[in-house]
């Protein structure tokens, strides 16, 4: 894995975690499984839709 690879992964991770978090905190979403749904489902489309974007992307340049 090349370091732009892992760096991007990297980025996207954190923005996977912080994005849901931030909807959390203004939205005032009290209730812990809501909360969880949230984080799991946002985090999943957050982390996996760009990296499928570059993957093919890349793919596509080869």
């Amino acid at each position: 894995m090349s370091f732009k690879r892992f760096f991007q992964l990297f980025v996207f991770y954190v923005l996977s975690i912080l994005i849901p978090l931030f909807i959390i905190k203004q939205f005032n979403i009290s209730n812990f499984w809501l909360s969880a749904s949230i984080i799991i489902i946002l985090g999943y489309i957050i982390l996996t839709l760009p990296l499928t974007l570059l993957t093919i992307k890349k793919n596509t340049k080869s």
